[in-house]
């Protein structure tokens, strides 16, 4: 089994690496009725580094949304802390920014008022606003659309007005929870080119739950594997595949073909196991 504690496939051309991201002995549960609780997650471990494209995947129902939420700060944990760059997280913060699977476009907004909503509540100047959101519209391949609103643009598109509204704050990390499931497959593997140029450029660091195996490894430094419920974390993979990587090629290299055979395996079972509580539940 190929595990590690932290990510050595990174390009150590770029600054110098610092710990970002420190969860430490999170356990996290819900209300089942008025006298016990659920256990999502229990007792999970593990540092993220500065720079870092790391993917999480598990099992349907696993915590993945919920581990990303107690990331964000929208979330406290149970039990156990959350640092970030050296401090306690203990709400949201400024440094961090989320891209949702669902669709959160203001539907009354066009593109261009979309991507300043961040920064208006930042008392960034209109005219600042505008020219930083018309650099990540060009630079997005959206040119021209503006003006529109998002019933007008594809799926594709209205998530890629979803990212550059992020990137318009700047902030240091970004998570993102299962931002490209509801995609067609081919609309998919664009976008993860498009992160993939995003991430390389702007050196940010960046958490990615997903429930596709080849999305992660295509995209990720390290590949954390979460049970079945209640959930920890199983194995911590490092992706040694080079970089740059094109999505459409990458998945014939013989060590990603490995890495997906070796990974599977091992998520396999924690799918089997969550489909068997499920049944034992109904």
């Amino acid at each position: 089994m190929i595990i590690m504690q932290q990510a050595q496939s990174i390009d150590f051309t770029l600054p110098v690496y610092e710990l970002r991201y420190s969860v430490r002995e999170v356990s996290h549960y819900f209300p089942a009725n008025s006298r016990d609780c659920l256990t999502v997650l229990q007792n999970i471990s593990y540092d993220v580094v500065s720079h870092e494209f790391l993917a999480i995947v598990g099992p349907s129902g696993c915590g993945k949304s919920t581990l990303l939420n107690i990331m964000s700060g929208l979330m406290k944990p149970s039990i156990g802390s959350v640092m970030l760059d050296g401090e306690l997280l203990s709400g949201i913060s400024r440094k961090v920014g989320y891209v949702s699977q669902m669709d959160s476009l203001l539907p009354w907004r066009t593109v261009l008022d979309n991507v300043t909503f961040g920064l208006e509540f930042r008392n960034i100047k209109t005219k600042e606003a505008r020219e930083i959101a018309r650099h990540l519209i060009e630079e997005s391949g959206l040119s021209g659309f503006e003006k529109c609103y998002p019933h007008e643009l594809s799926g594709g598109m209205k998530k890629r007005v979803d990212i550059i509204r992020v990137l318009a704050i700047d902030p240091e990390v970004i998570i993102m929870d299962e931002p490209f499931a509801a995609l067609d497959v081919f609309t998919r593997e664009l976008l993860q080119e498009y992160i993939l140029g995003v991430w390389k450029e702007t050196h940010k660091t960046i958490i990615f739950v997903t429930h596709d195996l080849t999305e992660a490894i295509t995209l990720a430094d390290r590949v954390l594997l979460m049970s079945a419920g209640p959930s920890t974390i199983k194995s911590d993979y490092l992706i040694s595949l080079p970089r740059p990587r094109l999505p459409l090629e990458i998945r014939y290299n013989p060590t990603f073909i490995e890495l997906h055979r070796t990974i599977w395996k091992d998520l396999k079972v924690e799918v089997e196991l969550s489909r068997k509580a499920e049944v034992e539940k109904q």
